[in-house]
C-alpha cells in the first residue's frame, strides 16, 4: 500500500512537473518564463549576413553605420559645394538639424524612456560606446558648425568629404588588410587609404566645384593637402574627442591656408 502510495505521488509531481515546465504551462508562467528569458536592453547587434564581424566597436566592420556615414556626411558635403547656399545659410539649416539631433542625444541620458527608443530604433547604427556616450553624429554637427562658421565654402567641402569617404574606406582597408600598426593603434594601411580617397574624391569634387579657377595642378595640391591633413587628424589619437570633431575642423583649416596660398 504504501508503495502504491508512493508511486501515485511521483506519478503526481511528473505530471505537474511536466504542466509546469514543459507544453502545458499556464500562458502566465510562459509569460513569466520568456520575461525571465528576454536579453537585457543592450546594443542591437547587426545580422552576421550585413556585417560579418559581431560586436559593433572601433574594431569591428559596421556596414550600416557606414552607408549611413558616407551617405549623410556626404550630402553635406556635396550640397555645400556645389549650389549656391552661402554660408550663413548653410549655418541655418544646419544649426536647426544640429539643435533637434544633438538636443535629443542629450536628452536621452535625462529620460530613460527617450534612450530606451533610440536604442530600439538607431541600434544597428550606433557602436557600443555610443550606448552610453554622445553619438558621432553629434560631435561631427558640432565641428560643421565651426566649420562653416570659420572657413571658406570649398575648404569646409573638401575637409566633410574626406570625413565622408575617407573615414570609412580606411577603416574597412585596415581592419582588413592593415597590418603595420601605428601609436595608438590604427593602421598605416588604412592612413594611406584615407589620404589616397580624400585627395582623390576632393579633385573631382574641385573640378566640378561652379565658380572655382584654379587650374588643374592647383586643385590637385589643395585636395592633396587637405586629405594629408585630415588623415593625420584622423589617426590622432586624442581621448575623449570623435574624429567626427576633428577632421572637419583640421581638414578645412588647411584647406583654407592652402587657398590663401594658392588663390
Amino acid at each position: 500500500m504504501q508503495q502504491h502510495d508512493a508511486q501515485a505521488e511521483t506519478t503526481t509531481t511528473t505530471i505537474a512537473t511536466t504542466r509546469d515546465d514543459g507544453p502545458y504551462q499556464s500562458s502566465a508562467r510562459r509569460r513569466s518564463n520568456r520575461r525571465a528569458a528576454a536579453p537585457a536592453l543592450t546594443h542591437v547587434t547587426p545580422q552576421p549576413f550585413v556585417d560579418p564581424i559581431a560586436r559593433v566597436k572601433r574594431e569591428s566592420i559596421h556596414w550600416k553605420r557606414k552607408v549611413f556615414h558616407v551617405i549623410g556626411i556626404s550630402t553635406v558635403a556635396l550640397t555645400y559645394a556645389l549650389t549656391q547656399v552661402t554660408q550663413m545659410e548653410a549655418l541655418a539649416i544646419l544649426g536647426v538639424v544640429a539643435f533637434i539631433f544633438s538636443g535629443l542625444d542629450l536628452l536621452r541620458f535625462y529620460v530613460p524612456s527617450l534612450n530606451k527608443k533610440v536604442r530600439e530604433d538607431f541600434g544597428p547604427f550606433m557602436r557600443d560606446y555610443e550606448l552610453n556616450s554622445l553619438s558621432g553624429s553629434t560631435w561631427f554637427f558640432f565641428s560643421g558648425l565651426l566649420a562653416i562658421a570659420l572657413f571658406p565654402k570649398v575648404a569646409v567641402s573638401l575637409g566633410v568629404l574626406a570625413l565622408a569617404l575617407g573615414d570609412p574606406l580606411a577603416s574597412w582597408v585596415g581592419l582588413r588588410w592593415g597590418k603595420t600598426r601605428l601609436p595608438g593603434g590604427k593602421s598605416l594601411e588604412g592612413s594611406i587609404t584615407f589620404f589616397v580617397v580624400s585627395a582623390v574624391a576632393g579633385s573631382a569634387l574641385l573640378a566640378f566645384t561652379p565658380g572655382l579657377t584654379l587650374g588643374a595642378g592647383a586643385i590637385v595640391l589643395l585636395a592633396a593637402v587637405t586629405g594629408l591633413v585630415a588623415a593625420f587628424a584622423e589617426w590622432l589619437p586624442i581621448k575623449g574627442v570623435d574624429d567626427n570633431f576633428v577632421v572637419p575642423l583640421a581638414a578645412g583649416g588647411a584647406g583654407a591656408a592652402m587657398l590663401a596660398l594658392i588663390g
